[in-house]
């Protein structure tokens, strides 16, 4: 990969016959893709975990433990990760990740027990982690500021798109094959495919892009008008003892383990929700499921075009933002407190799609670290702010499986957990300042 950094002279020499191109939208398609594929391959233990536990016959304490894994070197691996990102750029770093990931996936075909399974999740963990952090990074870098919010729930969008999607092809795979190892062969393998079209295509910046042409480089670069913007200040970039000391960076993180535990509890139990307490079927589980998380898609992409838009030649940024969040928080929380008194299925999906319309508010979290945090540390913040996903993941999967085992296979005591969580996201959100810097040097 070259490094090469042509000055804006000579890219606009060489690049003027041509009209603005769209790169920057077709990075971000491509990214996209492999999120897609991250919550495909995540979701596929979840979906077939109900005939995996006929097979070897896992309890629903176990069953947590094994889908809580996962975050347990998912949350290890997001500051090295982070780090790697900004040392490395995410054109090498999330390429080789993507690989190791697929082939991650590929093994847990050949599971034979439990074991195997924790195993194989604890694998996926350590390659998925830099992959979030990777879309604050290039949202920085490809983005200009009053596209950034579109760009991160675009991006994360892909997750709950990648869930819904994941349960109708996992469904589909187990009803074609009659077995669900086939899921996780063929899942991994997609996923090498496109790792390798994301390392030929990608750049980590712009300028380093031969199809990038003048106009859109101008466009990317333009000013940032907005106040919360965080320019290079020289060498005075904060320190760890800086955002230590930061109301919005404890609110960044409070806010996002409470967001993560909700959407990950939701993630991991639904299936076994919708099969175990509601009865649903093969072909009715995946549908189901589709439903649920595709309404997170929705949720994504409301929030982030109407962030932007309301953001727009404004300057009161924490009316907006914490209006949405609001919004966002209040909704959640008051569908899954009805959750538990629910017995009709599509009353319990209707509650769940509301829920999670509301909550993947949260996918604007993602545009904090390129709003709030100096470009070179967005990688780093964005991986430190994983950390508080990652929690929430490893938590919500194990709290909700002892509630399960607890109540003799009820769901009420886990849903209201959930709950409790969202309420959390909810004050979190409110205690960051979007009208300035999350952390600056004490001493410039």
């Amino acid at each position: 990969m070259s490094t090469s950094t042509p000055t804006p002279q000579a890219s606009a020499g060489k690049r003027a016959p041509r009209a603005r191109s769209w790169v920057r939208f077709q990075v971000f398609t491509i990214l996209w893709l492999l999120v897609l594929l991250n919550y495909i391959d995540r979701a596929t233990l979840s979906v077939a975990l109900p005939f995996i536990t006929e097979e070897f016959h896992i309890d629903p304490v176990m069953q947590g433990v094994i889908l809580g894994s996962f975050f347990w070197t998912y949350l290890l691996f997001q500051i090295p990760g982070g780090w790697l990102l900004d040392k490395f750029g995410p054109r090498k770093v999330v390429g080789w990740a993507a690989v190791l990931w697929g082939g991650a996936q590929f093994m847990g075909g050949f599971a034979g027990s439990g074991a195997f399974l924790l195993g194989q999740r604890l694998a996926l963990g350590i390659t998925e982690a830099p992959i979030s952090p990777a879309g604050a990074k290039l949202n920085s870098a490809w983005l200009p500021a009053k596209e950034r919010a579109r760009g991160a729930t675009f991006v994360d969008a892909a997750g709950p798109f990648g869930s819904a999607v994941g349960g109708l092809l996992v469904t589909w795979i187990i009803a074609v094959t009659g077995g669900w190892r086939w899921a996780f062969f063929i899942t991994g393998l997609i996923t090498i495919v496109v790792a390798v079209i994301y390392v030929l295509f990608l750049r980590d910046t712009p300028r380093q892009h031969p199809r990038v042409s003048a106009k859109e480089l101008e466009h990317i670069e333009q000013p940032d008008p907005s106040t919360s913007a965080v320019a290079i200040v020289k060498d005075k970039l904060p320190k760890l003892a800086d955002y230590a000391r930061s109301r919005s960076f404890w609110g960044m993180m409070f806010g996002r383990l409470g967001w993560a535990t909700v959407w990950w509890g939701i993630i991991s139990w639904t299936p076994s929700y919708l099969n175990q307490a509601l009865g649903f079927d093969l072909a009715s589980l995946g549908w189901g499921t589709f439903l649920v998380y595709g309404c997170g898609v929705l949720g994504q992409l409301t929030a982030g075009f109407t962030v932007d838009r309301l953001r727009a030649g404004r300057d009161r940024y924490n009316l907006v933002m914490r209006s949405i969040f609001g919004i966002s928080g209040l909704g959640a929380a008051v569908a899954i407190f009805t959750i538990p008194g629910l017995t009709d299925g599509f009353q319990a999906l209707a509650a769940l799609s509301v829920a999670v319309f509301f909550i993947n508010f949260g996918g604007l979290y993602w545009a904090i670290p390129a709003w709030l945090a100096p470009k070179q540390q967005v990688g780093t913040v964005g991986g430190v702010m994983n950390i508080a996903s990652s929690g929430g993941g490893s938590l919500a999967p194990i709290v909700m499986g002892f509630a399960i085992a607890a109540s003799g296979g009820g769901f009420g005591g886990a849903f209201v957990f959930l709950g409790v969580c969202a309420l959390v996201y909810l004050l979190g959100s409110m205690l960051i300042d979007f009208n300035k810097p999350m952390a600056t040097r004490k001493d410039a």
